[in-house]
């Protein structure tokens, strides 16, 4: 799951947000996603916006200005994109992977791509995403006390914000990157995330609900805690709990 800061969900709209489509002439970007072995990566997403600038006007209120454009695009067999009609400006770019290990090109602080576009130009880019360790947190809730983003109610189409009672993350650094509810089965629930294959981070339990760990001591909430090293390995499994 490609999450880093909030959901990857969130960081889509961070592109998309307010955007409008491109204008039918202009500039073009074009390119390749691979992963590490520099393999193309079929079906990868890659998203894009422009950079506005902050100007003041006559009256001395400041504004942006420049073209507000944002989308997506998906790569082709080959691992090959195009984006055209793209008018003049600066772009940020990020590219995902297609496997819940896949880490985001401008995550864990690769950060974003900038292409600077003119009129009927073209930029030809490359991305690599990486392979990273997943994290699954298993968490035992008997009495069903966690309530999830995902279990919340939505009023007049729109999911609260709150992020519900238990959300889990991990701190790498001063970058903090939350784990998605991946399942639940009975009263076991399974939250994931990708970190880097080398990376040591530190446990984030942002709730006043008590969590124990697998051997039922008591855990830290609220403030970075345990340390949880990827070792190189697919896949790391904490075992967590809710007396």
């Amino acid at each position: 799951m490609r999450l880093f800061t909030i959901a990857l969900a969130s960081i889509a709209s961070a592109f998309c947000a307010g955007t409008v489509l491109a204008a039918s002439a202009g500039g073009s970007i074009t390119g390749s996603v691979v992963d590490q072995t520099g393999k193309p990566i079929a079906g990868a997403s890659v998203l894009y916006r422009s950079i506005q600038t902050m100007t003041k006007t006559a009256g001395g209120q400041r504004v942006l200005t420049g073209p507000m454009v944002g989308s997506g695009v998906k790569t082709s067999a080959d691992g090959t994109f195009t984006v055209t009609g793209l008018p003049p400006a600066g772009y940020m770019l990020c590219a995902y992977g297609v496997k819940d290990n896949h880490l985001g090109s401008c995550e864990w602080g690769q950060g974003t791509t900038r292409s600077d576009i003119a009129a009927g130009q073209t930029a030809q880019l490359r991305f690599v995403v990486a392979e990273g360790t997943l994290l699954t947190f298993q968490v035992e809730d008997p009495k069903h006390q966690i309530i999830d983003l995902e279990s919340l109610s939505m009023v007049n189409g729109r999911i609260p914000l709150s992020g519900g009672n238990f959300p889990v993350g991990v701190w790498a650094g001063a970058k903090y990157a939350r784990a998605k509810l991946l399942s639940v089965n009975g009263a076991v629930r399974r939250y994931q995330l990708a970190i880097p294959k080398a990376a040591t981070v530190r446990l984030h339990l942002d709730t006043s609900l008590r969590v124990a760990d697998a051997n039922g001591a008591a855990l830290t909430i609220r403030q970075p805690s345990t340390a949880i090293a990827a070792g190189g390995q697919s896949e790391v499994v904490i075992n967590l709990a809710i007396p």
